[in-house]
């Protein structure tokens, strides 16, 4: 699935970065200073480095630099950034509120799923889902969206534009569209909240596709496991490829579902000098039938926490290729000006394990596939039979 979200949601806990276009004052400043450099000669020798810099600036600069807070608001967003971590960052306001509300409810647009499609040159509905504004306005799968905002769609744009499409403002968004030859227009209101579980079945086996670990994604994954086994589901493929946003608490209480109950922790999040700053177990009830975990180059933090997990649990085979390696946790610290900082606090220690960590170098497959040349980015535009990585999952499972 290549589904584009707002800025603010886009931040996630892997690779990102947000653009300082934000206020925030001096004062604000020096708490981020203050909160990550302890040594306090450490903390002289920066603000003594601003102060020349800006004795410098206010003596020979020939522009104008009474916009401050656009000054401030690079200094704080390139002192985090400096910190050579793409997982921290800092959050204006505004994306501190958006990021809250993801992790709180998921994503939230219009109700559609999209891809560009590379080899029609078009940018495609690939799912609406049932009772959303997208829905309701008319949109169908297949749908070719040609202007967003009266913005003509194009390869070079299709992933700005499509922005506009997810949000939590209940705002409507103008969508020029073809369908059989014929132009039409339609304005959905963003906000509707999506699914970030969908699941199927396909023959006797279930496939569930997770979009992200948010607090609701543990609720959703019970009850779309629940539905696949009265179905007749006699094993499972979790689809976690291109999946790297939610939190390592969340992604724990989605594997709490499906593994058994163990004596020993599922994960542990050791802070810098060694600490348990989180231990995370499984205590619910699990679900035993045969496994297989799809994951790819974009799969990365919490999803690779539960790909390795049900690996070294519940023996589930890992089909695809090495995931990105994003193996640490960050925690989000509020500041007095409504933003926030995101900042990396601890390395994430599977249940296998030292061994088993995989920060930094990813996730080996237990059967390694690569996707066929020209379907590396638009899984949702796949067949079965294209999508060669989810073909050799179930013919694994029915062998």
């Amino acid at each position: 699935m290549n589904k584009k979200i707002s800025l603010g949601l886009c931040i996630s806990l892997i690779i990102i970065s947000v653009t300082a276009t934000f206020a925030v004052t001096m004062v604000v400043s020096k708490q981020i200073y203050n909160g990550i450099i302890g040594n306090i000669s450490q903390r002289s020798q920066t603000y003594d480095s601003l102060e020349e810099i800006s004795g410098l600036v206010n003596s020979y600069y020939y522009g104008s630099d009474e916009d401050r807070s656009r000054i401030n608001a690079s200094l704080v967003n390139g002192y985090v950034e400096g910190l050579g971590d793409s997982n921290s960052l800092y959050l204006n306001a505004a994306d501190y509120a958006e990021y809250t509300a993801m992790l709180e409810g998921g994503l939230t647009g219009i109700g559609v799923e999209t891809a560009y499609n590379y080899q029609k040159s078009s940018f495609v509905i690939t799912h609406v889902y049932e009772g959303s504004p997208a829905e309701k306005a008319g949109l169908n799968a297949l749908d070719v969206i040609t202007a967003i905002n009266n913005n003509a769609v194009t390869m070079s744009n299709y992933n700005i534009l499509s922005e506009e499409l997810y949000g939590s403002m209940l705002s409507a968004v103008k969508i020029e569209y073809e369908r059989d030859g014929e132009t039409k227009e339609v304005e959905p209101m963003r906000g509707f909240s999506i699914p970030g579980v969908s699941g199927r079945l396909e023959s006797n086996v279930g496939y569930i596709k997770i979009n992200g670990f948010y607090k609701n994604t543990a609720s959703e994954f019970k009850e779309t496991v629940e539905k696949l086994i009265e179905k007749g589901a006699e094993s499972m493929i979790f689809d976690v490829r291109n999946t790297y946003s939610g939190t390592i608490e969340y992604a724990a209480q989605v594997i709490d579902v499906i593994v058994p109950a163990i004596s020993e922790n599922i994960a542990v999040a050791k802070g810098k000098n060694g600490e348990n700053k989180k231990v995370f177990t499984a205590e619910n009830n699990s679900v035993t039938m045969p496994f297989v975990v799809l994951v790819n180059g974009s799969t990365s933090g919490p999803a690779e926490l539960f790909a390795c997990d049900l690996r070294d649990i519940s023996q589930a085979q890992i089909v695809g290729t090495r995931t990105a390696g994003v193996g640490t946790m960050q925690e989000l610290f509020a500041l007095e000006d409504g933003g926030a900082v995101l900042l990396t606090v601890a390395l994430v220690v599977p249940k296998g394990g030292e061994a088993a960590v995989y920060n930094e170098k990813g996730i080996e497959p237990t059967v390694e596939v690569s996707l066929n040349a020209g379907y590396t980015v638009n899984l949702s535009l796949l067949t079965v039979e294209e999508d060669n990585q989810l073909s050799t999952a179930l013919n694994m499972l029915a062998a």
